[in-house]
């Protein structure tokens, strides 16, 4: 009898743990697994607003991948670009949408955005799902929902920005102060695009031994003007002028003007997620400098031409971003510079990511160099720019993470 009694206990648990599993594996099967692969979201109060969403951190284990982008809008603004990729038995079916982001908004305001784009896309998904059944969708009545009217613009679609600010340091032994100031004008449409900045730059130190003081006063003016038109889905050209004056550089004055084209392989109305770009601009620049130069020069006159390549890729298994530019003087070929620049975020494997960038640059066009040696001063404070046949820049890493990839809980307690 007891043990009838035992076997009657056990066939008992068993039977609970047996529906209990199965209503798990419904519950499991019904649910489903993101995977949030965006630069621009904050991650963390995604989770605490969609507590009911899985978020996984593997992409092979999700059934959506949501990939973002971004790019800057004409009033100074951002459009970023939410593209829902459906895996597994939603492959196929994917989904974009997008947030334009005003220049004004918050950090607050656009996180909420992003969020309301999220939850957009999420429903579409949970919408094929018995799961849907549970989901309580609360549209906000307001009193003035009306359609979008057509509003004319008394600026014309012109932004200004005007920017200035300075940071003043001080102890016993040195002090520092720095200003600068930038005022920025453009106008953005789909057929041109103007551009106008200018900017000034102090940089003022001082400091103190023995009652000697050794000064290091630097400064910087640049102005640039771009007028860019839209030739083709795939066709730009454009003309550019700029001005620049700075002591690090030895250059007095300097004005610039050229002309360009570009191609872009991929059409421009998908260069949220692919750009692959040949740029070729050629100009002429007249220079009056501080110092005399190397090559003997207080004034000359140069032309030069620049071919440059530009490959931005992103992708849910990471991002690319590389640059290629090489440039010369007509008067000597051998007065050239080659440029690389490139960035890459790669996901291996399910626990694996690397990340790395990589600059470089072979310098042979320092035509504006001072006469003579440079100080000890010069070198330490940095003052002006030393002779060098390249520039190299190189950073690299990896991400490693392995345990439960369904812990979507948020504890920000200490």
């Amino acid at each position: 009898m007891k043990n009838t009694i035992i076997l009657l206990l056990i066939a008992g648990f068993i039977q609970t743990q047996i529906h209990s599993f199965g209503q798990e594996a419904s519950d499991k099967q019904t649910n489903l697994n993101f995977f949030l692969d965006c630069w621009d979201c904050d991650f963390t109060f995604v989770r605490q607003e969609l507590k009911f969403v899985s978020f996984v951190r593997d992409p092979k284990l999700a059934d959506v991948h949501i990939l973002s982008s971004s790019q800057r809008t004409g009033s100074g603004g951002e459009r970023f670009v939410l593209n829902f990729i459906g895996l597994n038995n939603f492959k196929g079916q994917d989904y974009e949408y997008e947030y334009m982001a005003d220049q004004s908004e918050t950090r607050d305001e656009i996180r909420q955005g992003l969020l309301k784009v999220i939850k957009a896309g999420i429903l579409q998904y949970y919408s094929k799902t018995d799961f849907f059944d549970r989901i309580n969708i609360d549209l906000a009545d307001t009193e003035e929902m009306t359609a979008t009217e057509i509003v004319a613009d008394r600026w014309n679609k012109w932004v200004f920005s005007i920017e200035a600010g300075s940071d003043l340091r001080k102890e016993e032994s040195q002090d520092e102060f720095r200003l600068g100031t930038e005022l920025r004008i453009q106008k953005v449409t789909e057929e041109w695009k103007t551009r106008i900045e200018g900017e000034y730059n102090l940089n003022n130190e001082n400091y103190y031994d023995d009652g000697e003081k050794i000064e290091n006063r630097q400064t910087n003016s640049e102005i640039s003007a771009n007028y860019i038109k839209s030739l083709s889905p795939k066709w730009s050209a454009g003309v550019f002028g700029e001005y620049n004056s700075s002591t690090y550089l030895n250059t007095k004055n300097a004005y610039s003007f050229d002309a360009g084209i570009e191609y872009n392989i991929f059409p421009w109305d998908i260069s949220n997620r692919k750009v692959f770009v040949f740029r070729y601009v050629a100009g002429v620049s007249n220079h009056d400098y501080r110092e005399e130069t190397v090559y003997d020069k207080l004034t000359e006159t140069l032309y030069y031409e620049a071919l440059q390549l530009d490959l931005e890729i992103i992708q849910p298994w990471g991002r690319v971003e590389t640059r290629l530019e090489g440039r010369h003087y007509f008067h000597d070929f051998s007065k050239s510079r080659l440029i690389l620049d490139s960035q890459i975020s790669i996901r291996l494997t399910r626990n694996l990511s690397v990340f790395g960038e990589v600059e470089y640059q072979l310098v042979h066009d320092q035509l504006y160099l001072p006469k003579g040696n440079a100080s000890l001063e010069d070198v330490l404070l940095q003052r002006r720019k030393m002779a060098t046949e390249y520039e190299l820049g190189f950073e690299f890493g990896f991400q490693f993470t392995f345990g439960s990839i369904y812990n979507s809980v948020v504890n920000e307690r200490f």
